[in-house]
């Protein structure tokens, strides 16, 4: 079961907070090691799972290392959003 939308955007900084509650288009998010970006792509996907914008078998996360595939499979586990395929190029 997906978690509350408030528990999604909890700690999240304003720039955080714009590119995830942005659930329409795309967005490109260019940014610094360590700055935030999985969890920001993970809580996008989650908040547009929440508010019933998408489905999640519809959804394909891309990175590329198997490492960072399998972390945002449990972010996304932990945010109530298990069936969304997180894989690497």
């Amino acid at each position: 079961m997906a978690v509350d939308k408030d528990q999604i955007l909890t700690g999240l900084d304003p720039e955080q907070l714009a590119v995830v509650t942005a659930i329409r288009g795309p967005v490109c998010v260019i940014a610094g090691a360590g700055t935030g970006k999985t969890r920001v792509i993970t809580n996008r996907i989650a908040y547009a799972i929440n508010s019933s914008v998408t489905d999640p078998t519809k959804v394909l996360a891309l990175t590329f290392t198997a490492r960072a595939a399998g972390e945002m499979r449990a972010r996304l586990r932990v945010l109530g959003v298990p069936n969304v395929a997180a894989r690497t190029f």
